[in-house]
């Protein structure tokens, strides 16, 4: 084979493997970029399931907060003028009952306790933490509850009403922790008006 076809074999061969190096980078180029794509593409469902699911969320917290407004005003309508009577009557002479005036605390205590509950069910949903249905426990409920007819009736008939979970804590919170109910702070509100009231008149 003469000098020049040696040289143009040369560089036919060269030419022939830049092509096929050319085609390769091509390739890998055009399966990066699918893959770029298809990635774009499962990134896009991703966030509309979280987005479909958060609005399914928010609907259903929605749709609960909407019935406790519903239930808490056919209390209000069952508790009337009486609480504060009941209420008193129910520390000071609890043995002085009626039915009537049970139906009234009852219709005073579940729409306070729903009010606590209300923190649990959106920690349920994802939009609070536990933290924060736990604080709420720790702040109310022994206002309502820390008194022996608050603990009766949480015991004997509001308990079984809600989940585990969240009547398991409130009964270590109400077991562990002394704190005063409404009527202990009444007490200690008296008392050191009393106090103040004596001390003046010294």
């Amino acid at each position: 084979m003469s000098e020049g076809k040696r040289a143009a074999a040369s560089v036919g061969e060269a030419n022939a493997k830049a092509t096929s190096q050319s085609t390769a980078r091509i390739d890998r180029l055009q399966r990066w970029l699918t893959l770029a794509a298809n990635l774009g593409v499962l990134a896009g469902l991703v966030l509309v399931i979280l987005e479909i699911n958060q609005n399914t969320q928010l609907a259903r917290a929605a749709y609960r907060s909407e019935g406790n407004v519903v239930t808490n005003q056919i209390w209000a309508t069952v508790m009337g003028d009486r609480v504060a009577d009941v209420l008193e009557k129910s520390v000071a002479s609890p043995e002085e009952i009626t039915h009537s005036d049970f139906i009234v605390l009852d219709a005073y205590l579940f729409p306070s306790l729903n009010l606590i509950y209300r923190d649990y069910q959106l920690a349920q949903e994802g939009l609070y933490d536990t933290a924060d249905w736990k604080a709420s426990v720790d702040v109310y409920v022994h206002w309502y509850l820390a008194n022996p007819f608050g603990r009766a009736w949480w015991d004997e008939e509001a308990r079984e009403f809600f989940p585990a979970e969240f009547a398991t804590y409130v009964d270590r919170q109400l077991a562990l922790d002394s704190r005063r109910d409404h009527h202990g702070y009444w007490l200690a509100v008296r008392a050191r008006l009393t106090e103040a009231e004596a001390d003046a008149e010294r």
